[in-house]
């Protein structure tokens, strides 16, 4: 099925069947995963971490749901088809035959339309120190384009979420996905925003391109995978801001990764200085296996007289002996932020 729009509505009319012997889990906020193996549930909770079920799924309930998804989707789903998806506004699902596996495997991730956490959560759960909130805070509001990194369920997206909301109201943000989970228009009623969502027939360059004669002032990206960065550096050298997220494990990291998603046979100079000239600051984000999350390391990307540095001011916990960079300073002190680790005043919580 080709209209999302479509899927949304059929899962959400048929919800109540579909996840009937996951209803507890489907209806708690708190819960952001769902595992089936085949023979034991597990569970990822935001105040529990991640534990096994002492609840059973049915075989004749997994055979239904499956039965289900692969009806309303309209699908194949056997031998030859072994992995069924489903991505919506709410959830993603992945359902492998049994053929494949020794018994059918299911992984269910929720997608939250709103915060899934505010200033105060983020303090009380030792998220971030409050100066490094201030200042990833302070960046946003001084247009400056961040990347959020770390391995797959490790909270990226829901960074970015929060940092949007910094983004002035009269700003025009383009948000581009292939499976929506910013939602960006709601939790920023009222805000400037246009959503795109790419397939194989319309891709990210694309997009990314034509955003430039929508007057996009912000380009949130779900995520930075492929050949598509280098349309984004492009638009940023136009004057346009960003934060997008990728996957990665050091911010020191973050042109190499960039230089891998362009492919060798495309990567100049001018693409590798253009990265340090136009991505400002990178962020870490990590989730350990009680599902804790946290910000691990915080640097700066700058290229002053012909040199690519970067400067690594938070990590592991501890601050580094490293100060914020000049043209970062500069940047924040041209939207009236003076004081970098600072909260403002008129900062919105």
């Amino acid at each position: 099925m080709s209209d999302n729009t479509n899927l949304n509505t059929l899962i959400e009319m048929n919800k109540d069947i579909l996840f009937s012997e996951l209803a507890d889990e489907i209806n708690n906020d708190n819960v952001t995963d769902i595992e089936w193996d085949g023979y034991n549930l597990w569970i990822s909770d935001l105040t529990q971490g991640c534990y096994l079920s002492d609840r059973q799924l049915g075989d004749e309930y997994v055979e239904n749901l499956s039965i289900r998804l692969a009806n309303i989707m309209r699908v194949p789903f056997n031998r030859t088809y072994p992995v069924l998806e489903a991505n919506t506004d709410e959830f993603r699902i992945s359902i492998w035959h049994e053929s494949r596996c020794a018994k059918k495997s299911i992984a269910i991730r929720k997608i939250p339309r709103r915060l899934r956490f505010g200033r105060a959560e983020i303090l009380n759960t030792q998220y971030a120190p409050e100066r490094i909130i201030n200042l990833i805070e302070n960046c946003v509001t001084g247009h400056c384009n961040c990347c959020i990194g770390g391995q797959p369920h490790a909270g990226k997206t829901e960074l970015l979420k929060y940092l949007s909301t910094f983004i002035p109201y009269n700003e025009k943000v383009g948000v581009y996905e292939d499976n929506q989970e910013i939602h960006y228009r709601m939790i920023n009623p009222g805000k400037k925003c246009t959503e795109f969502f790419v397939d194989d027939k319309f891709q990210y360059s694309q997009i990314i391109k034509a955003g430039l004669r929508h007057n996009i002032d912000w380009v949130l990206l779900s995520e930075s995978r492929g050949p598509e960065v280098i349309d984004l550096l492009n638009s940023l050298s136009t004057g346009a801001y960003c934060m997008t997220t990728m996957h990665l494990d050091n911010v020191r990291s973050i042109p190499d990764r960039m230089y891998n998603m362009l492919g060798e046979g495309n990567v100049t100079d001018r693409f590798i200085n253009s990265i340090y000239k136009y991505i400002d600051i990178g962020i870490l984000v990590e989730c350990d296996k009680n599902e804790k999350r946290k910000i691990t390391q915080v640097g700066f990307f700058t290229r002053e007289n012909g040199v690519n540095k970067c400067t690594v001011i938070y990590e592991n916990g501890e601050f580094t002996d490293n100060k914020i960079p000049q043209q970062i300073e500069a940047k924040l002190k041209k939207y009236g932020i003076k004081e970098a680790y600072e909260r403002r005043d008129n900062t919105k919580s």
